[in-house]
C-alpha cells in the first residue's frame, strides 16, 4: 500500500471513531481552515478563531466546547507565547498556527483536528498557564530591552483570558471585528 493510500485509510479510521459531536467540531474547524484561513492565508487568528468556532458550534449546533486562552512554546528557548486552542472532549484543535505573520521568525505550525495532526508543521508545546522558566526568560526579555512589547502581550493575554471567561462577550467581541473579520462574514465565508 502507498503512502498516500495508508494516510486515506488512516484518516477514514479516524474519522470513524469520532463520535458525531467530535465530527461536528472537525468539519466546524475544517470548513474555517479551508475556507477562510487558508484562501486567505489569515495569520495570527489564534483569539478570533476559537472565539468564532465557540460561538459558530454553538449556535449552528448546540455544541459547547472550550476556548483555551493559554501559551504555546517553540522548543528553540523557554519563552511562553500567548496563544488560543479550542478543546473538545479533551482533545486539542488548533487551525491558526499553519500560517504565521513572520515565519523566518515563527515557523508555521502543525494543524490540529481533536488531537489529529494534519500536515507537517513546526511542533509547538501547549501550556494552559505560565511556567517559571517562561516567567524568568520573559523577565530577561523585559530587562533587555523589550518591556513594551512583553507588557502589551501580557494586557492582550489578560484581556483574551478574561473574554473567555466571560462568554456572554464573545458575539461582541466578534461582531466589532475589523471588515471581513466579523462572524456574519466568516460563517459567509465558510457557508459558500
Amino acid at each position: 500500500m502507498g503512502e498516500a493510500k495508508r494516510n486515506a485509510a488512516d484518516l477514514k479510521k479516524w474519522l470513524d471513531a469520532l463520535t458525531d459531536e467530535e465530527r461536528v467540531v472537525y468539519e466546524c474547524a475544517r470548513a474555517l481552515f479551508d475556507r477562510f484561513i487558508h484562501p486567505r492565508r489569515v495569520s495570527e487568528m489564534c483569539y478570533h478563531s476559537v472565539f468564532f468556532l465557540y460561538e459558530y458550534i454553538k449556535k449552528s449546533h448546540g455544541i459547547i466546547v472550550e476556548p483555551v486562552i493559554g501559551y504555546i512554546n517553540d522548543g528553540t528557548d523557554e519563552v511562553l507565547m500567548s496563544h488560543a486552542w479550542l478543546e473538545f472532549s479533551g482533545k486539542k484543535t488548533d487551525v491558526s498556527l499553519a500560517f504565521t505573520s513572520r515565519p523566518d521568525i515563527n515557523p508555521p505550525g502543525q494543524l490540529i483536528y481533536l488531537d489529529h495532526v494534519f500536515g507537517r508543521g513546526h511542533v509547538y508545546s501547549y501550556h494552559r498557564e505560565m511556567s517559571e522558566p517562561g516567567r524568568a526568560a520573559l523577565d530577561e526579555f523585559r530587562s533587555a530591552g523589550g518591556a513594551a512589547m512583553v507588557d502589551h502581550k501580557e494586557r492582550e493575554h489578560a484581556g483574551m483570558l478574561a473574554l473567555a471567561e466571560d462568554k456572554g462577550m464573545i458575539r461582541t467581541y466578534l461582531d466589532s471585528a475589523p471588515s471581513g473579520m466579523t462572524y456574519e462574514e466568516i460563517v459567509a465565508g465558510i457557508s459558500s
